[in-house]
């Protein structure tokens, strides 16, 4: 049997912010297996990034669109 105090505790607890502790889903491996997963969706990411920025644009150079405009000599 619960101890009155607690039993009055959780029904308070329940009251106060709407939810009992069988309603929280999450437990500390649940919210690990999260943060890892995470972790690896990121970690693809700026590999990709960093394989689209270190590609070789064609070209060569960066080189402004359209004709190239004359430059006076001083």
């Amino acid at each position: 049997m619960r101890n009155p105090l607690s039993a009055l505790a959780s029904a308070l607890a329940r009251r106060l912010f709407g939810i009992s502790a069988e309603e929280i889903r999450y437990t500390f491996e649940d919210v690990r297996a999260e943060i890892r997963a995470t972790r690896q969706e990121l970690k693809r990411e700026i590999a990709d990034l960093r394989r689209e920025v270190e590609a070789p644009r064609p070209g060569g150079e960066d080189k402004p669109e359209g004709p190239e405009i004359p430059v006076a000599e001083a």
